[in-house]
């Protein structure tokens, strides 16, 4: 039974790589990031590395990084699928643009699957708008978009 009031949103640790590995490996069974890749990700950006976690188990997590010293890059969300649909995704992205923009940040960006509709919706509820279409951007070929959202009003101008 799920319980909003039990979500806790926190820094990932190494002991929690096992549980966001299964997740990863759930949501995206196609092309799924090595715990390398998270293990460098959580040492090199910790601060932006969030796990979800009800009752003290990992049911989420959000992974950004700073990139070109410019904007914040979302790398991964994902929710386990008896969770999804529950807020704690949204939790998860309001949680790591408030560190990005804490930490000086003007605007965020993402990559998802032009087949990935339900998470294009998402973004888009969150104020994501689509900045260009690139060709064959996954190991599938499928194509992406790159979604963008200012996390402050009229800073058009940091893109340049």
């Amino acid at each position: 039974m799920f319980e909003e009031n039990h979500i806790v949103i926190e820094e990932a640790t190494e002991k929690d790589l096992e549980a966001i590995i299964d997740i990863e490996k759930s949501s995206f069974p196609g092309y799924p990031y090595s715990i390398e890749i998270f293990r460098t990700l959580l040492k090199d950006y910790g601060r932006y590395f969030l796990v979800s976690r009800s009752r003290g188990v990992v049911v989420g997590y959000i992974c950004g990084r700073i990139f070109r010293e410019k904007f914040g890059e979302i790398v991964s969300i994902a929710v386990i699928p008896d969770f999804r649909r529950k807020g704690i995704g949204r939790k998860l992205m309001l949680e790591l643009e408030s560190r990005f923009k804490k930490d000086g940040i003007k605007f965020t960006r993402l990559e998802v699957s032009v087949r990935n509709t339900i998470a294009i919706k998402f973004y888009g509820s969150l104020g994501y708008e689509i900045m260009k279409l690139t060709k064959n951007y996954y190991p599938d070929g499928s194509d992406a978009l790159t979604l963008i959202k200012f996390l402050e009003e009229d800073n058009a101008h940091y893109l340049k």
